[in-house]
């Protein structure tokens, strides 16, 4: 019998389920929006990750599910997903495993991109990574020596809710002037002008990356890093900021950053990662 795994990436605005075979090679894929469980109840994104699976599924083993939040990846339950709009603790591995029939490995759907962005670099194993996801939402996800690194509740990288200014606008989760309120996808979706603020965000995001865990490479993924002129305007400012500070300068912030190409299922890749324990993709 052939082996071979279902990732499933979701993000705010999207589902993507990708099989693979036994190579990490991807064999089908299913995409469609991500209902939001505020307004449509948490039996829609269930059912709807379900669907994409059995689009995809060809006798998968087991499905690696990646998803926005905080998660406990022991019990498959995600809490505090904002942008799914889930705020109680939800066992969604149970609750999607009774719909497909297969173990499933929950984890945070940015950790997971962090996986796969790292396998695809080809990055050594003792290599560090910040993959900085930019889409509906803003989060970072780190892999240090080659191993996940999810912190000591299993909410690191979530950068997007680091007040960066002291006022305004709001942010959904309750404080003010956070970088996602300010620039993220759905703060330029609210507000047009906002667009003029992402370059801003995401240089802000990388540095902080850079100079708290000195990661080796700052990967860049997300619907927002698609533009050209966006990646242009991040690499000026962090060139500026290297300029102004001969300490910025000698770490260069600017030489670190890389853009992963959006046609990489990266959430999906490193969600069959978490769930496979592979190297380079093994977790802590």
């Amino acid at each position: 019998m052939t082996t071979s795994f279902v990732g499933v990436d979701v993000g705010g605005t999207s589902i993507r389920a990708v099989r693979f075979d036994a190579d990490l090679q991807p064999a089908a894929a299913s995409v469609g929006p991500t209902p939001n469980a505020g307004e449509q109840g948490v039996d829609a994104i269930v059912t709807g990750i379900a669907e994409h699976v059995r689009n995809v599924d060809a006798g998968a083993t087991a499905v690696g599910l990646g998803v926005p939040g905080r998660v406990d990846v022991d019990g498959g339950i995600v809490s505090s997903a904002v942008n799914l709009g889930i705020d109680v603790p939800v066992p969604l591995g149970e609750l999607v495993a009774a719909h497909v029939g297969v173990p499933v490995h929950v984890e945070n759907d940015v950790n997971a991109a962090a996986l796969g962005a790292f396998r695809h670099l080809q990055l050594g194993a003792a290599s560090s990574l910040a993959y900085v996801n930019v889409g509906t939402g803003i989060a970072a996800g780190f892999v240090l020596g080659g191993r996940l690194w999810r912190g000591g509740s299993g909410g690191a990288g979530e950068i997007g809710h680091v007040p960066m200014w002291s006022h305004g606008p709001a942010c959904t989760c309750g404080q003010v002037g956070c970088a996602e309120a300010v620039g993220s996808g759905r703060a330029v979706s609210a507000n047009g002008d906002r667009r003029d603020d992402v370059a801003a965000v995401v240089a802000w995001a990388v540095q902080l990356c850079v100079m708290t865990l000195d990661v080796d490479v700052v990967a860049l993924g997300g619907g927002m890093t698609e533009s050209p002129e966006i990646v242009a305007s991040v690499r000026a400012a962090l060139s500026e900021r290297e300029a102004a500070s001969p300490m910025l300068a000698d770490i260069g912030l600017a030489s670190r950053i890389t853009v992963v190409p959006s046609d990489v299922p990266l959430g999906s890749l490193g969600a069959v990662l978490a769930l496979a324990g592979r190297d380079a993709g093994a977790t802590t």
